[in-house]
């Protein structure tokens, strides 16, 4: 029998269903595999989900020799949506901010954080200078490499996901991010075409309906995602 492997490469958005049913939810990589499994006689196909909480671009130096290690026969992208938002504090703070570390220091930051930063996190994104936790030289540098370690070391074939642009929501409590994330996905998309990857938009999904939370799929939000990634799997014959 035949196995053949897709690998997903990002963050929570590659992971998380909201609002959660622990009976119905489902992430598109599980779907993604369900589908091409059903009725399948000859082959079997494994989705990877190499995906974490609050990564970023930089953060994937982490799971690399994983990455390249399993050896997939596609690569699924999708992040950008912790590099690309203004911030309220430094990447180093939040690092210690939420670590495992459980000691007086961390609980009484941890009050300070939820109730004075966060009810004013508009004010302080505006204090830092509307930053991203990476710059968009930074995001193009290390996108470009992540592509080129698996094109270089595997014979996967990557598909990047776009941004899913953020609601108003999101746009109020974090100023400038909306700006940001087109100016993340421009990146994404000349990174493709140089790297010749395979992109599939997602800008003009509806965040109502399909990332109502303003980052994170919904059901339907990862019905839609898969739906598009088996449909350019299939136009492309990715898959034998």
């Amino acid at each position: 029998m035949k196995i053949q492997r897709i690998v997903i490469v990002g963050n929570s958005v590659a992971l998380r269903n909201r609002p959660h049913n622990n009976l119905t939810s489902k992430n598109y990589g599980q779907l993604i595999e369900e589908s091409l499994n059903k009725d399948s006689k000859n082959k079997i196909t494994l989705v990877k989900n190499l995906a974490f909480t609050r990564a970023t671009m930089y953060d994937l130096h982490k799971v690399y020799p994983e990455i390249i290690n399993s050896y997939g026969d596609i690569y699924i992208i999708n992040i950008g949506t912790s590099d690309a938002p203004n911030r309220e504090m430094p990447r180093w703070f939040a690092d210690y901010l939420f670590s495992n570390k459980r000691n007086l220091v961390i609980k009484v930051l941890k009050g300070f954080h939820y109730y004075f930063i966060r009810p004013n996190r508009s004010f302080f994104v505006k204090l830092r200078g509307k930053r991203p936790w990476t710059s968009p030289k930074v995001f193009r540098e290390e996108y470009k490499k992540l592509i080129y370690q698996i094109q270089h070391n595997t014979n996967g074939k990557v598909i990047c996901l776009s941004i899913n642009l953020p609601n108003d929501r999101v746009e109020k409590e974090v100023p400038g991010s909306t700006r940001n994330y087109i100016k993340y996905n421009q990146i994404i998309k000349e990174v493709c075409t140089e790297k010749e990857a395979l992109l599939i938009p997602i800008e003009d999904l509806k965040p109502d309906v399909h990332y109502p939370d303003g980052t994170h799929f919904s059901e339907e939000g990862n019905k839609e995602v898969a739906n598009r990634i088996l449909q350019t799997i299939t136009n492309n014959q990715l898959m034998k």
